[in-house]
């Protein structure tokens, strides 16, 4: 399938291209900026603060010999030593907290944003890639206009499964990663079956039955796409064009896999 998916997106690789980046290029700038903001909201970076606290707290108790002081001066000094303790602790606690907000809020986002901007190119492509691949001619506008004509229906669709899924990563990476690949035919479905939300959801589970190693094989091929732009925008120098050459990257490499999820659709029914 994945051959037929690489022959199909290279003898039509710009209407797929183009048909898959009016969702995927304002997605990931939307979910950069997103992340960048965000993160830097909540104010990581206290943990700095704590641990320069304790050090105060240390190099107090080094300046000053306790022996050298008179009974009740050390038994005040001490109490206050181990109050200044105390705080420096509850200091680095609430930083672990913050940090784990942010690591959740970072998480949250980028499944949210990066899913709706891949739900809605995989709507586009769907129309698309089914023509091309039964020989038909088809384009980005074509494509487009199928998806404005069920929108409320994929909206629906949508929002729910991304939500699902973006919960389920939050508390815990699997069960959100099986529900990604448990709705893999939900916006085929919506689109081509005339259902919507939460009955496109059961039923695309229900059309998993059989293919779940070749659309988690798909979905592997996603990852392995979005570790390939992470990695080669560290390569490059540090600024704005990080994100630019990781969104390019992802926008070049994700329809491929997502026509890939296309044409195991119509073998499914």
């Amino acid at each position: 399938m994945l051959g037929r998916a690489l022959a199909l997106y290279n003898r039509h690789f710009g209407a797929i291209l183009l048909t898959a980046a009016v969702a995927l290029v304002p997605a990931n700038l939307l979910m950069a900026g997103a992340v960048t903001l965000g993160v830097a909201g909540i104010g990581v970076g206290g943990a700095d603060g704590a641990r320069s606290h304790t050090q105060q707290v240390q190099e107090k108790q080094q300046d000053l010999p306790l022996k050298s002081l008179a009974p009740d001066e050390r038994d005040a000094r001490v109490r206050q030593l181990g109050r200044e303790a105390v705080e420096g602790k509850a200091a680095f606690d609430a930083d672990k907290l913050r940090l784990i907000a942010a690591l959740a809020y970072a998480v949250f986002v980028i499944v949210a944003i990066l899913l709706a901007g891949l739900a809605l190119a995989h709507a586009a492509l769907v129309p698309l890639v089914l023509e091309l691949e039964s020989g038909a001619r088809a384009g980005p506008a074509h494509a487009w206009a199928v998806v404005a004509s069920r929108f409320r229906s994929l909206a629906w669709t949508g929002i729910l499964g991304v939500f699902l899924v973006a919960l389920g990563s939050v508390f815990c990476l699997i069960p959100g990663v099986v529900l990604m690949i448990g709705f893999s035919f939900a916006i085929p479905v919506t689109l081509l079956e005339g259902i919507s939300g939460r009955a496109a959801l059961e039923r695309s589970w229900a059309l998993m039955k059989g293919r779940w190693l070749p659309v988690t094989g798909m979905f592997a091929l996603l990852v392995t796409f979005t570790a390939l732009a992470s990695g080669v925008a560290m390569a490059a120098p540090v600024g704005p064009w990080r994100i630019v050459i990781s969104s390019a990257v992802r926008v070049v490499s994700y329809p491929l896999p997502l026509a890939g999820l296309i044409l195991l659709y119509p073998r499914t029914r």
